[in-house]
């Protein structure tokens, strides 16, 4: 077995590692697709720490399965799978009745515990979920993003027609947007990246607003004809403070600040500020509770993900795009590993 691992910030290897037995409650995945996430580059480059060292990286995979262990009944050798970053302890009450998006002692794959960038991996039955067929595994890769995207679209609670800034034109900030769509609400991407803001136009957003060549404030005011959007969606990895993207709610609207443990930018935002606009805001740190709605998205392709592409890779190319990806943060949307 082989994996990639991180021994300090900008030391990766492909390490060869011993197999793994198949414990009960366990299937071993022969995994053919991953990627280079964002926390992959953020422990590449020192600026995020991890519970181990050395760790396998690698957040997330789709695979086949190869070996079911005693126990196992709903998967069964030659089912692809998708493994989300999400691991749930299996002994707290939550996992004991099945809730493992609730679990109070979760783990993410690839950073608190070995992750995913290998040929070859055992986990447990309850963190491979099965693909339907009409689900590409490319596609599959984005599982999380779009998971998390649709637990934050659930905390706005919003009604058909109402505006929605989005700060951030990301992966999840794309996605976010054609869900807005898919649900008929209006959405407003804000990025000072044009590149990004066009290939969210060519994905159907009516409105985007480049932050370095306009005034922001102003342009969501003439969208909304006045009143200000009805709830904003703060990326943590934005390069904006939350402070600014706030200006941009109605008084008594809606925020979400959506991201993952380690990659908050500027979080700090006056509590003045909350109260005299009479904002709600809440976090969502991970989407472990809309796995399979997201699943259901892909199957009925009412998200597209595969023009986020930027880059694929073999398996051997990992430590040269993990390398390359910290040095040129901006320079690739998503760099998928096919082994």
């Amino acid at each position: 077995m082989k994996a990639w691992r991180i021994y300090g910030a900008g030391d990766v290897r492909l390490d060869e590692m011993k197999s793994e037995p198949v414990g009960e409650g366990c299937v071993k995945l022969k995994i053919t697709h991953s990627s280079v996430s964002l926390t992959d580059r953020l422990i590449y480059g020192g600026v995020m720490q991890t519970a181990k060292s050395p760790l396998t990286l690698g957040r997330t995979c789709v695979a086949m399965v190869t070996e079911a262990g005693e126990g196992v009944q709903s998967l069964g050798r030659g089912d692809l799978v998708v493994v989300p970053p999400y691991s749930g302890c299996g002994v707290c009450s939550a996992c004991k009745s099945g809730r493992f998006g609730d679990c109070i002692q979760m783990l993410t794959y690839g950073v608190d515990e070995d992750g995913l960038l290998r040929d070859f991996a055992v986990v447990p039955q309850i963190d491979a979920v099965k693909l339907p067929d009409r689900v590409n595994a490319e596609d599959a890769v984005f599982t999380e993003h779009i998971a998390i995207a649709i637990a934050a679209m659930q905390r706005l609670n919003l009604e058909k027609g109402e505006h929605v800034v989005i700060a951030g034109a990301n992966v999840i900030g794309i996605i976010l947007a054609q869900i807005a769509i898919y649900y008929q609400m209006v959405p407003v991407i804000i990025d000072e990246r044009a590149e990004r803001l066009e290939l969210a136009e060519r994905l159907g957003v009516y409105y985007t607003v480049n932050n370095v060549q306009e005034d922001v404030k102003q342009r969501v005011f003439s969208i909304t004809g006045g009143r200000m959007a009805d709830a904003v969606v703060h990326l943590a990895s934005a390069a904006q403070p939350l402070a600014k993207s706030l200006e941009y709610a109605k008084k008594g609207g809606r925020a979400v600040v959506v991201g993952w443990n380690g990659v908050a930018v500027d979080l700090n935002v006056p509590l003045n500020t909350m109260l005299f606009r009479q904002l709600t805001i809440e976090g969502v740190n991970n989407g472990a509770r809309s796995v399979k709605s997201a699943i259901n998205m892909l199957a009925q392709k009412s998200v597209a993900v595969a023009p986020m592409i930027s880059k694929q890779i073999g398996f051997d190319a990992v430590g040269a795009a993990l390398a390359e990806s910290a040095a040129l943060p901006d320079k690739y949307m998503k760099i998928v590993v096919k082994l």
